[in-house]
């Protein structure tokens, strides 16, 4: 299979600057519901993966544990006092936790694709809804270790994508790759998502877009 690079000329639109939607209780509410009912039950489909303590629940994310608290909308790391989860944090974990309470587990790794390769993705995936892995070429174009520095504060793993690979270990069994090709005399910088064809069945396009200005907006950080 080729994996077609998507390289546009301007960059994705950062949903981070819409003050429309900044604040974690801005996220369907009846997703919070359904964490207040997961609190208040006690109940784990997961296999232990989730641990309610003082009517939060906790899960693993980006390499920390990250603590949902439904009575007041909040999350916080609980191994990290640096950085805490943003908007798009929020409604990637709450999406991944409304599959969850209808499935027992995630569904099994099929094949590594990109955007371009989910069904509708090359209609979704352009103009304000680019992947923003246009922005993590853009800021590491000639800093490939920076980069792979960065990544494994966030949990990343060298893998064997590109000149500089990175592979992040979201959640238990969920997984994306970020492919870095370095600026040279000839080409500019190049970077591309990979991730398994599983992430249609689990999330809507906007969902998976969400995750993709995530990572990016992990890796930026100095």
């Amino acid at each position: 299979m080729t994996i077609k690079l998507n390289m546009p000329e301007k960059l994705p639109i950062d949903p981070e600057t819409n003050t429309r939607y900044s604040c974690l209780d801005q996220i369907n509410r009846e997703w919070w519901r359904q964490i207040a009912s997961l609190v208040s039950t006690g109940t784990d489909r997961t296999g232990g993966i989730f641990k309610i303590t003082d009517n939060c629940l906790e899960m693993p994310w980006f390499n920390r544990i990250v603590s949902i608290n439904p009575a007041i909308k909040s999350m916080t790391y609980l191994n990290d006092s640096i950085f805490k989860p943003g908007y798009q944090d929020g409604l990637v974990i709450m999406a991944l936790l409304n599959y969850l309470t209808k499935h027992s587990q995630l569904p099994p790794d099929t094949e590594l694709i990109n955007e371009n390769h989910l069904t509708g993705g090359t209609t979704f995936f352009r103009g304000p809804h680019q992947m923003a892995s246009i922005n993590v070429a853009q800021y590491f174009e000639t800093k490939g270790e920076e980069f792979i520095k960065t990544a494994r504060l966030w949990g990343g793993k060298s893998a064997p994508y590109g000149e500089f690979g990175i592979k992040f270990e979201l959640f238990p069994g969920l997984h994306w790759i970020v492919a870095l090709w370095l600026k040279d005399a000839e080409f500019p910088a190049r970077a591309q998502y990979l991730f398994d064809r599983k992430l249609e069945r689990l999330f809507k396009f906007d969902i998976i877009w969400a995750l993709g200005n995530l990572v990016a907006s992990k890796l930026r950080i100095n």
